[in-house]
């Protein structure tokens, strides 16, 4: 079960990313930014909010990314470190702590029946929890995995239509929990 949804559940993080981040980049581009908007050079996302270097979420994450990138001989590009921020950088994203964010971010769900922070929010968290217990090799037999199924499905659908189609079609995980003992 825990391979089934680790499939679909990055299938589901790739989308979230590259939504959360195409969406960011329009803003960026509206407010006549230089630069990526990932650097945080306009200060919105926690960068140098304790004094200089001293980072808060979700820029923390971004630090971590450029550092480690750095340490492995990588280039420091708006899509390599994009690629090596974790699951929690893009729920925190759409979190209420970042609300001021939200009415241009909520364009990255054009599916959502409403502009409703909390529609994307609640499934992102309820997921981003579920994928680190199976990324830490905790049980998850008594965790609803159909819920977190849906969550999966309802967040993809949010995201594009076809991407839920086309989860859907690949799962393994409603054969895994039809067939659950």
């Amino acid at each position: 079960m825990s391979a089934a949804f680790w499939e679909s559940l990055s299938f589901l993080e790739v989308a979230l990313r590259n939504a959360i981040d195409r969406e960011m980049t329009s803003i960026h581009a509206r407010k006549s930014r230089s630069g990526h908007w990932i650097f945080d050079d306009a200060l919105e996302l926690g960068r140098d909010a304790g004094g200089p270097s001293r980072h808060r979420q979700p820029y923390l994450d971004v630090s971590t990314a450029i550092r480690r990138d750095r340490s492995n001989g990588m280039p420091i590009s708006p899509g390599q470190v994009i690629s090596e921020l974790p699951f929690g950088f893009w729920h925190q994203m759409v979190s209420k702590r970042q609300s001021f964010l939200w009415p241009d971010l909520a364009a990255a769900f054009p599916n959502s029946p409403r502009r409703s922070q909390a529609l994307v929010h609640d499934p992102v968290s309820r997921l981003r929890t579920f994928r680190n217990r199976i990324g830490h090799h905790h049980r998850i037999w008594s965790i609803d995995s159909a819920g977190r199924y849906a969550d999966l499905l309802v967040v993809a659908g949010f995201l594009d239509v076809d991407l839920r189609d086309w989860v859907e079609s690949r799962s393994r995980i409603p054969h895994l929990i039809a067939s659950r003992p």
